[in-house]
C-alpha cells in the first residue's frame, strides 16, 4: 500500500502544456531545462517511466543542481523497481537540500520506501524517522515505519506506529488493514476483525481485508462467515490465489468436498503452493 510521493501528483493538468507543445518548445530551444522537465512530468503521469527518465536526465545535464528533476527521476526509477538508482537520486537531492538549508519530507520518505523494498529495514526506519522529525503529523510516515517495524518482528512498535497513523488520519484504510494483520499475528482476533471491518467500511473494494478477516474467522471456527469473506474477496479480485485455497479449507470443514476440490484446483492454477496432503484428504472425502 506504500506510495512514492511524486511531483507529478501536484501538476495542474488544466493549465499545463501538452507533450506536443513541449516538443515544439524543445525544437525551438534544445537547452530549455523547463521544457524537458515538464515533458518528463507528463510522461510520468502517463506511466511512461523510460521516457520520463530520459527527459529528467536531459534536464539534469542542462542544470546539474536541479533537485526537482533529480527527485522526479528517482521516483521514476522507483516505479521501475530500480531502487538502487532511485536511492542514488534521493541521496543527491538530500545533499543539495542540506547545502541550501532545506528540509523536505519527500526525499527521506521515498528513500525509506526504496530501502524497505530492498530489505534494508534499519535504513528505512531511519529515513521514516527523519520524515516524521520534519513533520510530526505525517501519517504516512508512521504508517510505513510501522510496516518496517513489523518486518523486523517488532509487533508492539508496529501497532504503536499504525495506531498513530490512524489517529492522524482516520480515513487511512491501509493502516487499519495492516494493524489488523499485526493483531492477528498476536492472536488478538477480535481487534483484528474490528480493524479489517473498519478498512472494509472505508474501502468496500478492499479484497485483502475480506480475505484476511476470513482467515481470522477460520481461526475462530466461524466457517460460514469465513466463506462469505473469502467469496467476497474473490468477487473483488479473482486473482488472489490464497483466497481460493482458504475457501477450500472452509468448504472441507462444511463437508462441501466438490467445491473444496474446485477451489484447490483454481488456487493451483493461480500459482498457490497448495498442500498435496490436503488435496489427498479432499480426494479421499470425495471417494467415500
Amino acid at each position: 500500500m506504500a506510495l512514492f510521493v511524486s511531483a507529478a501528483d501536484a501538476y495542474d493538468d488544466h493549465h499545463a502544456p501538452t507533450i506536443e507543445d513541449l516538443n515544439r518548445a524543445i525544437a525551438i530551444n534544445p537547452n530549455s531545462a523547463d521544457a524537458y522537465y515538464n515533458r518528463g512530468i507528463l510522461w510520468e503521469k502517463q506511466g511512461n517511466e523510460p521516457q520520463a527518465i530520459s527527459d529528467f536526465t536531459q534536464t539534469i545535464k542542462i542544470n546539474p543542481q536541479d533537485e526537482q528533476a533529480i527527485y522526479s527521476r528517482g521516483n521514476a526509477y522507483a516505479q521501475q523497481n530500480n531502487f538502487t538508482q532511485a536511492i542514488a537520486d534521493y541521496n543527491k537531492v538530500i545533499e543539495i537540500n542540506q547545502l541550501n538549508g532545506v528540509e523536505a519530507i519527500g526525499p527521506f520518505y521515498n528513500r525509506g520506501l526504496a530501502y524497505d523494498k530492498q530489505g534494508n529495514i534499519n535504513q528505512a526506519i531511519s529515513d521514516f524517522n527523519q520524515a516524521i522529525k520534519i513533520n510530526p503529523e505525517y501519517a504516512e510516515g508512521y504508517h510505513n515505519r510501522g510496516l518496517s517495524w513489523d518486518k523486523e518482528g517488532n509487533s508492539a512498535q508496529a501497532i504503536a506506529d499504525l495506531s498513530k497513523a490512524i489517529e492522524l488520519d482516520p480515513s487511512l484504510a491501509a493502516a487499519y488493514y495492516n494493524r489488523g494483520v499485526c493483531y492477528d499475528k498476536e492472536g488478538k482476533y477480535i481487534d483484528a476483525i474490528n480493524d479489517f471491518s473498519k478498512a472494509i467500511q472505508l474501502n468496500p473494494e478492499y479484497a485483502e481485508s475480506y480475505s484476511n478477516r476470513g482467515g481470522v474467522y477460520v481461526e475462530q471456527d466461524d466457517f460460514a462467515q469465513a466463506r462469505f469473506d473469502f467469496t467476497k474477496a474473490i468477487e473483488i479480485n479473482p486473482k488472489i490465489a490464497q483466497s481460493y485455497n482458504n475457501r477450500a479449507i472452509v468448504y472441507y470443514q462444511l463437508k462441501q468436498y466438490t467445491k473444496a476440490r474446485e477451489d484447490l484446483q483454481k488456487a493451483k492454477e493461480l500459482g498457490y503452493p497448495v498442500d498435496p496432503g490436503f488435496i489427498t484428504t479432499v480426494k479421499k472425502a470425495l471417494d467415500r
